[in-house]
């Protein structure tokens, strides 16, 4: 039986099994009831098993693969496998596998070159994304592939002729380059940004045409799709009209993958991610070898505060991921040597450790943190996201002595000596080292001062805190966390999936002023805290003490009982200090 874990305190490391007794990524998904221990195990092996799988050898193979969603409606082709290939061309574009996109829709145009909407797809599947901008040179390819579209369109099929047409004014003239999106690396000359100048309009003729022909439920998806990429600070009527479409699709169509994947984001972004809780429990089972949906629940559970949810997709996106890689999906070279990396896995990664950490599950994050070794080692790609860093925070919160004992790596950049200099100050203070964790704040500081970056801002701010917390000095705490906490929230906001820092450091204030006595105080930053992360156990478990602490003895047990359900950890063990 696996035990309930500290939220301090070393954790002996589940190890992995090698050979036939690795899990494969099907039997990972089959659906639990609710079981936290099993769920957790089956998050665990999901880890193991994608590292069996990610070192293996494998060339791309384009096929036709089950369990990827949702996608496609009948073109104007009469071979079969071009229509096949169409429609699982759509299906990967709403997984956003998007590099599979291009290659089925391309293979669609080779089987039939006389096919309008097979050339339409290919345009399609070039374009830009909710994530990734499109190259000049891409744009040009797509522009030349909706204009064979246009050409093709049979005399009378109007939804050809008009799809064609906007794809064709979506892709005409060159949007102003931009500097580099979240897809391509810093200094990659000649990306266009996502909802650029032509898209507000393409997003109107495409929903205009779904409306038109309302029996394609597929021209809504993309219609939703093409309208969120429009949408922007400056039109939020897009992503309205975008919630109505996916909303009356997800009504008669309540199994359509990539309706529930945007609806997912769409809702998220509307500051009302828990109205696709329905839908996200259910996507996962609905497209099992999707890894990108399979890891999309995290963003409804997260801000719904399911966060042991959200650690458990994202071990199994994990998984699915390397299968789909050692099957031959993905045809683009591996990102690091040695180790076949899909395109969002570093996403699914840091989604699942953040998870695990607001949980409490130790264990699980530890897990996480030794993966790390194989996926990201030292001599990696450099240029890459890379959320070791991260997993300094699990280290030491949960094997201090490991942390202790990390040489030093190669990397110089600034995020890798503030989350160092962070994780070994936590680990000290958890070692009763106030000395030598003062040590390392004042080396965080002269970091964190050198280019004025937030994250060491709030890693500084958290560590003061918690040093004085240690000290017992109480005002200074108070002191620093509120300037934690006002930065994270002024800097991060709530947009970043998963957050850029690992918890809320409103939290921690609320924890200063329990310990100072002010009972008021305490709770009023606790309940702050729990408005942006909600169900957090931790936040919970001030709540409650600050509660009863005013003769609120109801309503503090009340707290302290939903904190209990909540924590992975060993609740017994929760000191405020290190709140």
């Amino acid at each position: 039986m696996r035990k309930h874990l500290a939220i301090v305190g070393m954790i002996t490391l589940t190890a992995c099994v090698t050979g036939p007794a690795v899990v494969t990524p099907v039997a990972l998904l089959a659906p639990r009831e609710g079981d936290p221990v099993a769920d957790a195990l089956v998050a665990l092996n999901a880890l193991c098993s994608a590292e069996a799988q990610g070192l293996g050898e494998a060339k791309p193979d384009l096929k036709l693969a089950g369990g990827m969603g949702t996608g496609g409606f009948k073109v104007d082709t009469t071979n079969a496998e071009a229509q096949q290939w169409f429609n699982y061309g759509l299906a990967l574009s709403h997984a956003f596998y998007h590099q599979d996109a291009k290659a089925a829709m391309k293979r669609a145009v080779e089987l039939d070159p006389s096919c309008s909407m097979c050339a339409w797809g290919y345009a399609w599947a070039l374009g830009p994304t909710l994530n990734y901008g499109i190259k000049d040179d891409e744009r040009k390819v797509a522009l030349a592939e909706a204009q064979r579209a246009k050409t093709l369109a049979k005399p009378g099929d109007t939804k050809a002729l008009r799809l064609a047409e906007a794809m064709v004014a979506r892709y005409a003239e060159p949007p102003p380059a931009a500097p580099a999106t979240a897809g391509a690396k810093a200094g990659e000359a000649g990306v266009v940004a996502e909802g650029a100048d032509t898209e507000p309009a393409f997003a109107d003729a495409l929903a205009k045409i779904a409306e038109d022909f309302p029996a394609e439920v597929e021209l809504s998806v993309l219609a939703a799709h093409s309208l969120m990429m429009a949408a922007s600070e400056e039109k939020p009527a897009d992503l309205k009209r975008a919630l109505v479409v996916l909303e009356k699709v997800l009504k008669d169509h309540p199994d359509d993958t990539g309706a529930i994947h945007y609806y997912i984001h769409a809702t998220e972004f509307d500051g009302r991610a828990e109205d696709a809780l329905s839908y996200a429990k259910r996507l996962g089972g609905l497209a099992p070898m999707a890894s990108h949906l399979v890891h999309m629940p995290a963003h409804t559970f997260f801000r719904a505060g399911l966060y042991q949810d959200a650690a458990v997709v994202n071990a199994k996106a994990i998984a699915v991921d390397t299968a789909w890689v050692a099957g031959g999906g993905d045809p683009r070279p591996p990102m690091l040597a040695g180790f076949k990396m899909p395109m969002y896995y570093s996403h699914n990664f840091a989604f699942g450790l953040a998870g695990a950490m607001m949980s409490g599950d130790g264990e699980l994050a530890l897990r996480y943190a030794e993966h790390v070794k194989t996926v990201y080692p030292d001599t990696g790609d450099k240029q890459r996201f890379d959320p070791t860093p991260r997993t300094y925070v699990a280290l030491a919160r949960y094997a201090p002595d490991l942390m202790l004992a990390l040489p030093l790596s190669s990397r110089t950049d600034n995020e890798f000596g503030v989350y160092r200099a962070y994780g070994r100050g936590e680990a000290l203070l958890q070692k009763g080292d106030a000395a030598g964790a003062r040590t390392e704040l004042g080396k965080l500081r002269k970091i964190s001062g050198k280019d004025k970056d937030p994250e060491g801002g709030v890693a500084l701010a958290v560590l003061e805190g918690r040093l004085a917390m240690a000290e017992g000095n109480t005002r200074a705490a108070t002191k620093a966390f509120k300037k934690g906490a006002e930065l994270q929230e002024k800097e991060f906001g709530d947009w970043m999936d998963p957050p850029t820092w690992w918890y809320p450091v409103r939290r921690s204030l609320a924890a200063a002023n329990l310990k100072a006595g002010d009972f008021a105080k305490a709770e009023g930053e606790a309940v702050a805290s729990l408005k942006s992360w909600k169900h957090d156990a931790l936040a919970l478990w001030v709540l409650g003490k600050a509660q009863i602490g005013q003769g609120k003895l109801a309503e503090g047990e009340a707290s302290l009982a939903e904190a209990r359900k909540l924590w992975r950890g060993d609740f017994s063990s929760i000191t405020v200090e290190a709140i």
